[in-house]
C-alpha cells in the first residue's frame, strides 16, 4: 500500500532514504512535464528536476499541507523554467534580434517541432498558474483524486486509488467527473480559457 504524502514528508524529515526516493518518483512525471512542455533541452530539464527537488529537501520542514505538494511543486518548476527561457532570451546574439526587431524571439528544439514565441510562453505559462491556482482551491478530496488520476507517475489502479483514498471502487468514476466539473467551474471563475488550451 502506498503511503500519503504526509506519511511520506513525515517520513523523509525523519531520515527516511526509501520514502524520499517515493516521493521524488511519485511526481517525477510531473516536475518533467513542464520543461517538456517548454521544449527545453533534455539536459536543462534534468538541472530543472534537481533543481526542484533540492529545493523541495531544504523546505519540506516547511510544507504545512501535504496534500497541496504538487502545486508547490509545479509553481517552483514554473519558476525555475521561466529562469531557463528569460537566460535564454539574455543569450541571444544581437544579430538575430535586429534582423528580427519586430518579432519575438522564439524558443524551442529545432526539426519538425514548432517553436513558441516568448507570447505563447507566457501564455501557457499564465495557465498553468491559474491550474495550481485551481488545483489548489479544490476540496482535499477532489485534489487528492486529480492528483492520483493525473499527477502522479506511477498512475495508480482504481483499486489502489480506493484503498488510498476510502472510495468504493465503482464511485471513482463519477467523483472524477464531479471533480473535473467543479475546477472547472474554479477555473472560469479565475479567468481561464479552456478553448485557447
Amino acid at each position: 500500500m502506498s503511503m500519503s504524502n504526509a506519511e511520506l514528508v513525515e517520513a523523509c524529515l525523519q531520515g527516511d532514504a526509501r520514502a524520499w526516493e517515493q516521493l521524488v518518483d511519485r511526481y517525477a512525471r510531473l516536475v518533467y512535464s513542464i520543461p517538456a512542455r517548454y521544449r527545453l533541452p533534455d539536459a536543462e530539464a534534468d538541472d530543472i528536476f534537481q533543481e526542484v527537488y533540492l529545493a523541495l529537501a531544504q523546505h519540506l520542514h516547511a510544507i504545512e499541507d501535504p496534500a497541496r505538494l504538487p502545486a508547490w511543486l509545479i509553481t517552483t518548476t514554473r519558476r525555475l523554467v521561466w529562469r531557463a527561457l528569460v537566460n535564454r532570451r539574455k543569450e541571444q546574439p544581437l544579430e538575430a534580434v535586429e534582423l528580427a526587431e519586430s518579432e519575438l524571439p522564439t524558443y524551442g528544439l529545432p526539426g519538425s517541432t514548432p517553436s513558441l514565441t516568448l507570447a505563447e510562453l507566457m501564455s501557457g505559462w499564465q495557465r498553468q498558474e491559474l491550474l495550481a491556482q485551481g488545483l489548489q482551491r479544490l476540496g482535499e478530496r477532489c485534489r487528492r483524486l486529480l492528483n492520483l488520476l493525473y499527477l502522479e507517475r506511477s498512475e495508480p489502479s482504481y483499486e489502489e486509488i480506493s484503498r488510498e483514498l476510502g472510495l468504493p471502487k465503482g464511485s471513482i468514476g463519477p467523483t472524477r467527473v464531479r471533480c473535473i466539473q467543479q475546477l472547472r467551474m474554479i477555473l472560469e471563475g479565475l479567468g481561464f480559457d479552456a478553448e485557447h488550451e
